[in-house]
């Protein structure tokens, strides 16, 4: 069966997000919210762009601009009145320094960024995102990172993997690309997901989205 691939184009809206795939993998019972729902709770949500960014910003600018980057974005809620706030915020900035340390233990060499990839599956649309790039004896490694929810165990980061696969695989057709790194920086979970293992987890990754 051939799943078209695509580059995400203007005006093109996908059904949902692979960070959206990912929490229907951890979590049988999750739906994704209406577009045009209510806005999000007055609580700390991790953005993506902002955990993306902040990783970025590490492997361009260094630590210590990432730190600032994202620290500036939590300002309000480091500061907040509420314990619970301020703390959740702290182990946020405190997921930074697990990446960091992930990252010099990995020891590969930082690429790029990732780009905007529309994978069509049979059960719908998947926008995927790989934060970033990197490479080590000229194989390419791709990494998502996850700030927030449900431990990921090894069974589900390969399925999380699948769309950030196949979107490294259409980034770079003439690469070799060796694994995708699945790492849950705010509970330390960092799995590496070799891109066979990957690739074989395309039915039931489609299984997830047509619930979703």
């Amino acid at each position: 069966m051939k799943w078209s691939i695509c580059r995400a184009i203007l005006g093109v809206v996908p059904d949902v997000t692979a960070t959206e795939l990912s929490r229907g993998v951890r979590s049988s019972t999750y739906k994704t919210p209406p577009r045009d729902g209510d806005p999000v709770p007055a609580f700390l949500v991790m953005p993506t762009t902002v955990g993306r960014k902040a990783v970025q910003t590490f492997h361009v600018e260094g630590a210590g601009a990432a730190r600032a980057y994202l620290g500036g974005k939590l300002d309000g809620w480091l500061h907040h009145a509420n314990p619970s706030m301020r703390g959740n915020a702290t182990n946020t900035v405190k997921a930074l320094d697990t990446y960091i340390s992930a990252d010099a233990e990995d020891a590969r060499v930082f690429v790029g960024h990732g780009e905007n990839v529309v994978l069509g599956m049979p059960s719908g649309s998947v926008k995927t995102r790989v934060d970033v790039v990197m490479t080590r004896q000229q194989e390419l490694s791709g990494r998502a990172v996850f700030w927030d929810g449900q431990p990921i165990t090894i069974n589900e980061a390969q399925v999380i993997a699948y769309p950030y696969a196949v979107a490294l695989q259409r980034m770079y057709p003439n690469e070799t690309i060796a694994d995708v790194c699945v790492w849950q920086v705010r509970r330390g979970n960092l799995f590496v997901v070799p891109l066979a293992d990957a690739l074989a987890r395309a039915a039931e990754a489609d299984g997830v989205l047509a619930r979703l």
